[in-house]
């Protein structure tokens, strides 16, 4: 714990982008009248000249030094940290209880470009190997589309089976689960006909594919598993009690994390 001028400290490029937490005039007197505040936890930023800071928890603490006229600032280094770390350490003192999916997603990507493994990648931010490796996914999907994951307006279940299709296609796809309220397994299906459209007859079918009917305890179940295993799942009955069920997998990954959770191991 050390003190340091005000200015050696920045906001963090992780912090998610929200209002900056200034505090009431209140705070304000009163830390003027004590002549301090609370520290703040940081890590040291690479930089020629004097040692520069990047703010990890007690952002508001900061603004309350800088409001006051304070002319320094009490703080706790910790390193190392990946930037995986640092970001949930913002998360939590942001109050943000839920990340974004694809700040997670370039957080992981970055951290797999520097050699660690996606396991690894998604450890440090509370993930299952399965789940990482949807996040990374999602970088495939088309700019537009990433941003309205970002910006909390498309699910990422809806957003998955998007993977692979052109843009113009998934944001037709997308405009058509907005309008008819589509459910993921409609979106599935819909993404399925446009990906094999050879199944579908007609190129017609291709352009525009409809939903098929389907035994809604089923359409329930399927949801109802897919939820479970974190995976696309479907049902097949014939009516005679025989059946299939089909359970899909995007990448090895995924594929490990769904034998973990049907309680298979090495």
């Amino acid at each position: 714990m050390r003190n340091v001028p005000l200015d050696l400290l920045q906001i963090s490029p992780l912090r998610p982008s929200a209002p900056l937490p200034w505090p009431p005039a209140a705070a304000v007197a009163l830390a003027r009248s004590v002549g301090f505040v609370d520290s703040v936890t940081v890590r040291p930023i690479a930089a020629t000249g004097p040692q520069r800071y990047e703010i990890l928890t007690g952002l508001k603490h900061w603004l309350l030094a800088q409001r006051a006229q304070l002319p320094t600032i009490a703080i706790q280094v910790r390193e190392p940290l990946s930037d995986a770390q640092a970001h949930q350490l913002i998360l939590l003192d942001s109050g943000d209880a839920v990340a974004n999916p694809m700040d997670e997603a370039r957080m992981i990507q970055t951290e797999v470009a520097q050699g660690k493994s996606i396991t690894a990648a998604g450890r440090a931010l509370g993930l299952s190997r399965m789940e990482a490796s949807h996040r990374l996914r999602l970088l495939q999907l088309a700019p537009s589309v990433q941003a309205r994951i970002a910006a909390g307006q498309l699910e990422m279940g809806k957003a998955r089976p998007l993977v692979g299709l052109p843009a113009s296609v998934q944001l037709e796809l997308v405009q058509r689960l907005v309008w008819e309220k589509l459910n993921t397994r409609q979106v599935e299906t819909l993404a399925k006909a446009y990906k094999h459209p050879e199944k579908n007859g007609s190129a017609h079918a291709e352009a525009t594919p409809s939903l098929p009917a389907k035994d809604p305890d089923l359409m329930r179940l399927e949801s109802e598993l897919a939820e479970r295993l974190g995976t696309r799942v479907t049902l097949a009955y014939g009516g005679q009690g025989r059946g299939q069920l089909v359970i899909d997998f995007d990448t090895l990954e995924i594929l490990d994390g769904v034998l973990e959770r049907l309680g298979y191991g090495p």
